[in-house]
């Protein structure tokens, strides 16, 4: 609404001395005096400034010297008129002239437009007597300084705050609807919270943020209102959370299998699974042998990402079809997030499994065995040799690892296995203190020197057999028995007994098995690196 002062500021523009950069603007003689004519906004319009910059407003007229520059000035309601212009002045040929001008000084609320035009020299600045100054009023469409301003007071610009749903106030347009917006873990934007202003122009808007990425105490919000009948506007606020909306997910990374042979590593591949990224970004994976040089994969797509939701990620490595057997590490990098995460694999050369399986016949489980030689034997495939071990069970299922004392236990030399015969027989002798003893074995091949061929293949290994090893009762020996000298007996007593002898006596060791023996599976590549074709 207009007051009567800012009415009376322009009532007589002929007559207004306009002071403007220090230089005085007055009307020259009225016998030489020309107006200037404004054709936009045209005198007593109302100009659309709703869209842009609602304070700058293009003005175009005719009738201004082509060496002069225009001479704009506005009411705003302190008894001193604002300067409007703020550069030179374009002339057209046809006589024209076209100027932008500022009103951003108007008022909060004020859409009318009091003003004076008149001319001044372009080069000396200096009111041209030859142009008449003349009062020009016309109507914005939205008032360039809102009745009601748009603000946020909270939360402000370098807050953190401390909670995950804060509550944004401030003042806007009564009516106006205030929307809190936020870049989301997806690169886009999602909606927090909206609400309308009220009568007096206050806000007050509950928010989530549950579409940061995991663990993000997020960068701030923008704050927009609209309303048809007020200027639009937008406010960004940087601010923090003290704890992140959405918690965090522990990175993780797993590999399945985590060996396979080179076959498998080109075919099937091994599956890769984890978690911890930053949602929707892209993952890159790049492959590195165990001297820690890049290795090819097969071919892949040029993009891959994690999820949209939590960031988890999976995929299968496949590698090229030159890979060789080595150790490898497969390692994963988000590209935005800059989380990385690597897990080891192995490719093995294939295994050739030998058939059939070795069979322990002797000694039989449980059967306990007199003497310092046990004699072991069994069936196996023809043409191999058996690689046989015989220990505590302790020893065989890796509880401990240290080498058993001497005569506790027995482990064939790959260098002179024992041979399967033509028939798929085998035995061995072994010398073994007494115990107890638990025994496995497994065929391999064989070079032509008949040592175990450590690159060829390998059978399962065979059953597990317990045992007991007692020594040999000791011999009987004989007492000496020597004739008694006569001996004088009392006279009048009688002979009650003879003398007694004492031999000795070898007594057996009585060895009893421990139950339930735990006997480990070898691996069956333990003596295997190369793939027989």
């Amino acid at each position: 609404m207009r007051s009567s002062a800012r009415r009376g500021l322009v009532a007589a523009p002929t007559a207004l001395a306009l002071a403007l950069g220090g230089v005085l603007l007055a009307a020259g003689p009225a016998s030489a005096a020309a107006p200037v004519t404004i054709t936009s906004p045209a005198p007593g319009s109302t100009y659309d400034n709703s869209a842009g910059l609602p304070q700058v407003v293009p003005i175009t007229g005719t009738g201004l010297p082509t060496t002069d520059d225009l001479v704009l000035t506005y009411d705003i309601g302190t008894g001193t008129p604002a300067q409007a212009l703020f550069s030179g002045t374009t002339h057209n040929d046809d006589g024209s002239f076209f100027v932008n001008a500022n009103f951003g000084q108007l008022p909060p609320g004020e859409t009318t437009v009091l003003a004076t035009v008149a001319g001044a020299d372009a080069q000396s600045g200096l009111a041209d007597p030859e142009v008449t100054p003349l009062a020009y009023t016309f109507e914005l469409a939205v008032a360039p300084n809102p009745a009601s301003p748009f603000t946020v007071t909270y939360p402000g610009t370098g807050t953190v705050v401390d909670t995950t749903t804060p509550v944004f106030t401030g003042t806007a347009q009564p009516g106006s609807t205030v929307t809190v917006t936020y870049s989301n873990k997806n690169l886009g934007n999602s909606t927090a919270g909206t609400g309308i202003a009220d009568l007096a122009g206050n806000y007050s808007i509950p928010t989530t943020f549950l579409d940061l990425a995991p663990g993000s105490l997020g960068t701030g919000a923008n704050v927009t209102q609209s309303n048809p009948d007020a200027q639009v506007g937008r406010l960004s606020v940087n601010f923090t959370f003290a704890q992140a909306p959405v918690p965090a997910i522990a990175p993780t990374i797993t590999a399945t299998p985590d060996e396979v042979t080179v076959d498998e590593a080109t075919t099937t591949g091994v599956a890769i699974a984890a978690t911890g990224f930053s949602p929707g970004e892209e993952i890159t994976t790049v492959v590195t042998d165990s001297e820690g040089a890049v290795v090819e994969l097969a071919d892949r797509a040029l993009n891959y990402y994690a999820d949209d939701t939590v960031g988890a990620y999976a995929d299968t490595v496949v590698f090229a079809d030159d890979v060789l057997a080595d150790d490898y590490t497969i390692t994963l990098t988000g590209v935005r997030s800059g989380i990385v995460q690597a897990v080891d694999v192995t490719v093995a050369d294939e295994v050739v499994l030998l058939t059939p399986t070795p069979v322990i016949t002797s000694p039989t489980e449980g059967q306990v065995v007199t003497g310092g030689t046990v004699t072991i034997s069994g069936t196996g495939p023809v043409g191999t040799g058996i690689v046989l071990t015989v220990a505590d069970s302790s020893f065989l299922d890796g509880t401990v690892t240290e080498t058993p004392a001497a005569g506790r236990f027995y482990i064939t030399d790959l260098a002179d296995p024992i041979l399967v015969d033509d028939a798929g027989n085998w035995t061995v002798s072994v010398e073994l203190l007494p115990g107890e003893y638990v025994t496995q074995a497994i065929a391999a091949e064989l070079n032509a020197d008949g040592s175990v061929n450590e690159t060829g293949g390998v059978s399962e290994p065979s059953n597990v057999v317990a045992f007991s090893l007692v020594a040999a009762p000791a011999a009987v020996v004989p007492p000496v028995v020597t004739p008694a000298a006569p001996v004088a007996r009392p006279a009048g007593l009688a002979y009650t007994g003879s003398e007694a002898s004492q031999g000795v006596v070898g007594a057996a060791l009585l060895l009893l098995l421990g139950g339930g023996l735990l006997v480990a599976a070898r691996r069956r590549r333990a003596l295997t690196v190369d793939s027989a074709e």
